[in-house]
């Protein structure tokens, strides 16, 4: 197949105009101007090109409804399957073509990964964390791995590893979300982390760290995490560990967003209140982050209340309020997405010998961030997802 005459974004910091995209076996084969042709052609008509989006903080098997933790603790597991695979079909139908499951209900999340890569169901590519570790009433108690101790993480993450899930993740924190343990609460501590990080690395797999508060993202920073989510009271000292060590940040910006907007009771007075205290200082921290040279990933916390398949053009657009430009915003959610996960040879950017994940787009993101929502075509792995803003059967 090749695509003639795109404007290219392609990821990895280039813009070019006129150029073809030639693909085959599922891969990006040549890239450039005036092409030869070899087979089926397309015209692009110099609409914009660029990576598929990559979505580096879901949760597919959560409904996205006030009661998302109770339901995904009470709800029947043949209802919430099938709800989960109506939501990994919306994402890649709003471009998102490769997603970061960070932790849910752990069967279904590995279950929903095998079918999509199978082919027997669409959606985006997923690496799982399978079910999430945190403390017996801790948050997100409802779905996880309950450890409070060395020696119980151990056995967790050891289960989790043995049922083939591709990171870890450990709620180092409390969260905005729920009664009981706030953001400011810690529920691991450097010991515990360590411990967590070294299986997982041992096994070439990543960690990534739900902490809200200083004391939390410490723990998780100096326990060797890959990524922290969140990170809303990171300080000036922790961001100089970051940069030391390579730790990304998914802040998720917009659910916190979604959340005050919805003012919703059915949340309870107790998480607005949290959700307005974390907007407060949340959007300055990242943006100092951002500023000092932290790489931000483009993360969105689908599943959380009212946080729907359609949230990561909004994360996006976001990202731009803390100093980024158009461009930029665009590699949070392709290049710096590929490189939290840790496949940037294979994902994230169009480059020969990557995986032919590529959105065709109805206007210019660099000059109108918004025009991410507005998908003209979508390939994945070579294969129409969309074609025509139809979606392709």
């Amino acid at each position: 197949m090749l695509i003639r005459n795109l404007r290219l974004i392609d990821g990895a910091g280039d813009i070019r105009d006129g150029v073809d995209v030639r693909i085959r076996d599922g891969r990006f084969a040549e890239i450039g101007p005036g092409l030869d042709g070899d087979g089926e052609e397309i015209d692009g008509g110099g609409a914009t090109a660029m990576p598929g989006l990559i979505d580096a903080h879901t949760h597919l098997t959560m409904d996205a409804t006030p009661e998302a933790l109770d339901n995904a603790l009470d709800l029947p597991h043949g209802e919430q399957a099938g709800g989960a695979a109506r939501r990994a079909a919306a994402l890649l139908g709003n471009g998102v073509t490769t997603a970061r499951e960070v932790g849910g209900v752990g069967p279904l999340s590995l279950d929903l990964r095998d079918s999509i890569a199978s082919g027997s169901a669409p959606g985006p590519r997923i690496f799982t964390a399978g079910a999430w570790m945190t403390g017996p009433d801790g948050h997100g108690w409802h779905v996880g791995l309950h450890a409070d101790d060395p020696e119980s993480v151990r056995r967790a993450a050891r289960q989790q590893l043995d049922d083939g899930a591709d990171l870890l993740k450990m709620m180092v924190s409390g969260g905005v979300i729920g009664t009981g343990h706030g953001p400011g609460t810690e529920q691991y501590s450097e010991e515990e982390v360590s411990i967590v990080t070294s299986m997982a690395h041992a096994e070439g797999k990543r960690v990534a760290a739900h902490a809200h508060g200083e004391p939390s993202i410490r723990n998780a920073v100096r326990g060797g995490v890959d990524t922290v989510e969140h990170a809303s009271f990171v300080t000036a000292e922790l961001i100089e560990e970051m940069l030391e060590r390579g730790t990304f940040i998914v802040p998720t910006l917009a659910v916190i967003h979604f959340v005050i907007e919805s003012a919703s009771e059915a949340l309870g007075e107790e998480t607005l209140q949290r959700a307005r205290e974390v907007a407060e200082v949340h959007h300055a921290n990242i943006t100092a982050a951002w500023r000092a040279g932290v790489p931000i990933v483009a993360g969105t916390d689908m599943g959380s209340p009212f946080t729907g398949p359609e949230a990561l053009h909004r994360e996006i657009e976001l990202m731009t309020g803390i100093g980024m430009s158009n461009h930029e915003a665009i590699q949070s959610a392709t290049l710096q997405g590929a490189r939290a996960i840790g496949v940037e040879d294979d994902l994230g950017t169009v480059r020969p010998g990557r995986r032919a994940d590529l959105l065709v787009l109805d206007g210019d993101p660099l000059e109108d961030i918004g025009a991410t929502r507005r998908i003209r075509h979508l390939l994945q792995d070579g294969e129409w997802r969309i074609r025509d803003g139809v979606e392709a059967v």
